[in-house]
């Protein structure tokens, strides 16, 4: 319905239109429903189980992606309902789809079933002729013919089944079937029209909505069982059918007043009806005012040019990619769709992923050579090219293995060009009569893959754009970090000459080793910070290349040599080490680990209060998942940490409004602790209760063993 189909793109385009909103938009169209659903069950979209709620399917496709089909159907639609074709009119169809779905809720309301069923009911009631739609769609004047013979709803299935073999029941079941929804849906559609005496043998769902067709039905005058025959079924008295029935009948009424939509001739018992062009009509069909607003919105977009699409919001080229899918479903029923994307230094055509074809497709490489396939020929030509016969003598390997995984029997290709560059080719994979329809529309298919070139184009531009400006500001923060290091080593350097001198003094005073441990303890944490200002790059995301095996008992003790004082006697905090025995190796580099015990031991000593204590410990050969790490404990006996700060633990302490902040600290620690422990290849987590203490374990590799 074009009011319906206008609300929907209006509605989608809004920033402020809740899901709930939208959803209540769909459920008011069957065709509306059937694509969202459609879309929301695709390979592509769906995770674990079916999807059987519109709210639900609007949410698994995500805004961006509703906002696409909304303009690929405006765009289809307008294109279909041009002056000259024949008019449909769905008036009829839609009310009789409504009321049907309407009337299905409240039964399922009345005996009691639950929102999700109730939903489904809904669903089913608004989907159960959907098989006419179909019908119409591909048979056109063929099927109109039937339709206008008017044999009344139960009369429709029997000629139906004399002309073509099938019905609209069995056609809407497939359909549903191929969304892999329920099978109790698409039963309930396929036996809507069984024989009265048949219908105690279906499930709930299949009752249910067979009742209520039968009592819409019986309003056309077309019904093979009473109401007294309905309340049998489910257990209702025929005058709250009615009741149920009046106000289901309102809802519709109240709809199709504020959506303008005509009521359907009272002597027709068919809601869906064509009127067919007769051969020698000279004036075509008037356009309804509907369809001409419809026309008016989406003709003056120069055909596609609704599909651009906003690109900031794309997540990914995998994400982009999707949305042209989905667009080129819609707009030209094509269910099969690769992407070859261009790699212009290796002068290939790379297969993109977007959840199609088989997982061969998804690392095919095309070399662009004039003696290859049609793909490249495609790429290299620029122009159209249809493979007709891709099975034939002729057909290249390649051509053969994209229709393979593409399960078509014909390929179109479609070169992507996006201001005369070549972005890539899209293939179509399609059948025989898709091949034969879609030749006559290259015009609309050239146009196509134009958008769908200018939008590749430019979001491969806008993420060049946003690496090159964060390669400049990571340039900047290099050569900033370069002018600190210089400044800050010179006065390391007379530090360390300053050292120097006392050390010579001490060794010729005659004093003890210990005072030249002392220095020596402090002249490795000189050379530990001229390294970390040195190398300061803010580079803290790559791994690090392992560094030979240190003992992590000797490190801990030379650090409590320098920091127990400073560090912790000033806070009159404890320092309590666990030691074992033998060496505790780690195949780690000593200054980062280093960084990482400071940074905890620093933490907990402004935390904690006067008496208690920080005790750190050590664990050689701990296995996690069949590898050899060494542990580091840190476990405090303070507060504890409140659960807000646990779920950001390792992120830095935010500052009002970006200012620096005033307590002298930077909130930086454990977002530093977390990047050093991943540089070394190792796992870091924390335990916090409040009033129990905080314990940190961290777990570095140890070295390899060698037979």
């Amino acid at each position: 319905m074009p009011q319906v189909l206008l609300r929907f793109f209006n509605a989608a385009g809004s920033e402020t239109t809740s899901t709930e909103a939208l959803a209540n938009l769909v459920l008011q169209d069957p065709a509306l429903s059937a694509r969202i659903l459609t879309a929301a069950n695709a390979a592509a979209f769906r995770r674990g189980a079916e999807l059987r709620s519109i709210k639900q399917s609007l949410l698994v496709l995500g805004t961006r992606m509703v906002r696409t089909i909304a303009s690929c159907l405006l765009v289809q639609s307008a294109f279909q309902r041009v002056p000259g074709s024949d008019a449909r009119d769905l008036a009829g169809f839609w009310r009789h789809s409504l009321l049907v779905a309407e009337l299905t809720r409240g039964l399922a309301a009345e005996l009691g079933f639950g929102d999700d069923e109730a939903e489904e009911a809904y669903l089913a009631g608004l989907l159960h002729d959907v098989g006419q739609l179909l019908l119409l769609g591909g048979l056109g004047d063929a099927y109109g013919a039937i339709l206008a013979r008017d044999p009344g709803e139960d009369g429709l299935s029997e000629l139906e089944h004399a002309v073509l073999d099938t019905d609209h029941g069995a056609v809407g079941a497939w359909f549903v079937d191929q969304w892999e929804l329920p099978s109790l849906m698409a039963d309930a559609i396929l036996f809507h029209h069984l024989a009265a005496d048949k219908v105690a043998g279906l499930d709930r769902l299949g009752r249910l909505l067979w009742c209520a067709h039968a009592v819409c039905t019986a309003k056309l005058g077309s019904q093979r069982i009473g109401l007294q025959g309905i309340e049998r079924l489910i257990g209702l008295d025929a005058a709250r059918l009615d009741a149920l029935h009046d106000a289901a009948l309102s809802r519709v009424e109240a709809l199709a007043t504020a959506l303008d939509v005509a009521k359907a001739p009272r002597q027709q018992t068919v809601p869906l009806r064509v009127a067919l062009r007769l051969p020698d009509a000279r004036e075509p069909p008037p356009v309804d005012k509907h369809d001409a607003a419809l026309q008016a919105v989406t003709l003056p977009m120069t055909a596609l040019q609704a599909l651009p699409l906003d690109l900031s919001a794309v997540h990914g080229e995998t994400d982009l990619l999707l949305c042209l899918q989905e667009a080129a479903r819609i707009l030209f029923g094509v269910r099969q769709l690769a992407f070859f994307l261009l790699q212009p230094q290796r002068q290939v055509l790379s297969a993109a992923g977007t959840g199609l074809g088989r997982g061969a497709l998804q690392r095919l490489e095309i070399a662009l050579d004039a003696d290859g396939s049609q793909c490249a020929r495609a790429a290299l030509t620029r122009e159209l090219i249809v493979a007709s016969n891709v099975d034939g003598p002729e057909a290249t390997p390649t051509d053969r293995q994209v229709a393979r995984a593409l399960g078509a029997d014909s390929l179109i290709y479609l070169p992507l060009l996006a201001s005369g560059a070549l972005v890539g080719v899209m293939a179509f994979g399609v059948s025989p009569v898709q091949r034969t329809r879609l030749s006559g529309r290259s015009a609309l298919l050239e146009n196509f893959a134009s958008v769908a070139a200018a939008n590749l184009g430019a979001w491969r531009q806008m993420r060049e754009r946003e690496a090159q400006v964060a390669a400049e500001v990571g340039g900047r923060f290099v050569l900033q970090g370069q002018r600190v290091a210089h400044e800050v080593n010179n006065p390391l350097a007379i530090i360390r000459n300053y050292l120097t001198l006392i050390s010579n003094d001490a060794a010729g005073g005659g004093s003890g080793s210990v005072q030249q441990a002392d220095i020596a303890v402090l002249r490795e944490e000189i050379e530990r910070l001229s390294g970390i200002v040195t190398n300061l790059t803010f580079d803290t995301a790559a791994p690090v290349a392992p560094g030979g095996a240190i003992d992590l008992n000797q490190l801990v003790e030379a650090m409590r040599t320098v920091y127990e004082a400073s560090l912790f006697g000033a806070a009159s905090v404890r320092l309590e080490l666990e030691l074992p025995p033998e060496p505790v190796f780690a195949s780690v580099d000593r200054d980062q680990v280093k960084q990482i015990i400071f940074n905890l031991w620093k933490n907990a000593a402004q935390a904690l209060r006067p008496g208690e204590v920080v005790r750190t410990s050590l664990t050689a050969h701990v296995n996690q998942n069949g590898s050899m790490y060494a542990s580091i404990v840190i476990q405090d006996t303070g507060p504890g940490l409140p659960a807000a700060v646990l779920g950001s633990l390792y992120r830095p302490l935010p500052t009002a409004q970006g200012a620096p902040r005033t307590d002298g600290r930077a909130g930086l620690g454990l977002s530093i602790v977390l990047a050093l422990v991943e540089r070394l290849r190792g796992s870091i987590s924390c335990l916090s209760r409040p009033g129990r203490g905080t314990t940190f374990t961290i777990l570095v590799p140890e070295p390899q063993r060698t037979l």
